[in-house]
């Protein structure tokens, strides 16, 4: 089969199995990410840890010595419903998180394997660099908020397949910015100051990070910037002039709606393991299977920032946990709501 029929016939697949878009590239296309590392670690040394770990996503081949090509799948999410009652608590795209195993975007991640297997191809998924290859095989931009935009915007999610063998490419292409160049919207919005210029973003100090990553509380300082959301954050991208009217509901997400309940926050604050383990850190896994408490303090911080009086009694109950930081959580917001 000739390199260009093989490419071609990868995206039809991709296509037929609900991507939007699909491009290839090199696997060796994605060295400058190193270098965009060592400016965001020179910019912001405090967060050399959560950029370190990074670095082999910009080079394939560390993973397999026979990484030739990435194949590059967009899909949008933007299509989904987003239940009102838990919309500022969440950010959009763990909400429909094409990973669970009940999402067609699952489904078809495994059909699309199922047809790279059968062109003989040996390949490994994701270990790459997403947004830089698709924004390579010229699938979109990258904003100033450093999110991908393509023509659905920024409600994306990406999956890539690193293969073994050499076809045609769509790429590489050279980055450019997708945002006007006096538009700042998404900077002057983001409640920590971790998106501080464009294209320039402290992971130390991003609510997602914070939010999902953290071993210890966040700082005293954040906690009151961090607002009320509970995982992930979606500031920069909700006020994104490029985001808007990209977002149209056309369906619900399998298995959300049953869990809207559980997900407010002073459920969470006084969720039991059992549930915790059964029906939240599937579904949520960043958080890990011990870090329950994580989940509860974000829970009490959401509850005291939203200055909503009901919560009050869960604040504190709080106060007794029997986990230490969510007793210093507890007590934080007591002190800042004066109760």
């Amino acid at each position: 089969m000739e390199t260009l029929s093989i490419a071609n016939d990868i995206k039809r697949k991709a296509h037929e199995l609900g991507y939007d878009i699909c491009g290839t590239i090199p696997a060796d296309s994605l060295k400058e990410y190193a270098v965009y590392l060592e400016k965001r670690i020179e910019r912001f040394p405090k967060s050399r840890h959560f950029y370190e770990k990074l670095y082999d996503l910009g080079s394939p081949e560390k993973k397999e010595q026979w990484a030739k090509s990435i194949v590059v799948c967009v899909r949008r999410y933007s299509k989904y419903r987003i239940p009102p009652e838990i919309s500022k608590y969440f950010g959009k795209v763990y909400l429909f998180d094409g990973r669970l195993t009940h999402s067609e975007e699952y489904r078809s991640a495994i059909l699309f394997e199922e047809y790279l297997r059968s062109l003989g191809l040996k390949f490994f998924k994701d270990f790459t660099a997403a947004r830089w290859a698709a924004v390579k095989a010229g699938l979109g931009q990258f904003g100033k908020n450093n999110f991908l935009y393509t023509k659905y915007g920024s409600w994306v999610w990406i999956d890539t397949w690193t293969l073994d063998a050499e076809f045609e490419y769509d790429g590489p292409v050279a980055p450019i910015q997708a945002c006007p160049e006096n538009c700042r919207k998404c900077i002057d919005a983001c409640p920590t100051g971790a998106l501080s210029e464009p294209f320039a973003m402290d992971r130390g100090r991003c609510i997602a990070q914070l939010s999902f990553f953290s071993s210890d509380l966040p700082a005293n300082h954040l906690r009151d910037q961090m607002g009320t959301w509970l995982y992930g954050c979606d500031v920069c991208q909700d006020v994104c002039p490029k985001n808007r009217n990209a977002w149209v509901e056309e369906r619900d997400f399998p298995e959300l709606d049953s869990l809207v309940d559980l997900l407010a926050p002073e459920k969470i604050a006084e969720m039991d393991e059992k549930v915790f383990l059964e029906r939240i850190q599937p579904r949520f896994a960043y958080i890990g299977k011990k870090s329950i408490w994580i989940w509860k303090c974000n829970a009490i911080r959401a509850m005291a920032n939203s200055e909503d009086q009901k919560y009050h009694s869960h604040i504190r109950k709080a106060c007794n946990d029997c986990n230490e930081n969510v007793k210093t959580m507890a007590s934080w917001a007591c002190k800042k709501l004066g109760i």
